[in-house]
């Protein structure tokens, strides 16, 4: 008895019917979007490695803004956590670079180089 008077109510009003599939419709959207979101940096980061020149490259939204190191003429100034990771600035190097090496350990002398790994904004392009 209770199938039919669903049946009933969907017979009745057809907009139920449309309304559900249409929330499905959405759920699977959205779900497909974050999904891809998580795709897109490690491919955008491949994308990246194979078209630099040089490194350290860096690049901002997926496009590049500089090659070379980048130290600071004011020791003050802390690089990595008031520019950097702020502006999602990411440093692709390769561990066969003296120049990266050097980058490298700039920021390991600066005491930032484990949390600007943490947050994926260093790129390995071995």
């Amino acid at each position: 008895m209770k199938d039919k008077t669903i049946t009933h109510k969907i017979r009745k009003n057809p907009w139920i019917v449309s309304t559900i599939v249409l929330g499905l419709f959405c759920l699977i959207a959205i779900g497909g979007n974050i999904i891809e979101a998580n795709t897109i940096d490690g491919t955008e980061n491949e994308i990246l490695c194979s078209v630099i020149s040089a490194t350290p490259a860096w690049s901002s939204n997926g496009k590049l803004i500089r090659y070379g190191i980048i130290i600071p003429e004011n020791v003050s100034i802390d690089l990595v956590n008031e520019i950097l990771i702020p502006e999602r600035i990411k440093m692709f190097y390769n561990s066969h670079c003296s120049a990266c090496e050097r980058q490298i350990n700039d920021f390991k002398e600066q005491g930032t180089w484990e949390k600007y790994e943490q947050e994926g904004l260093a790129i390995s392009c071995n």
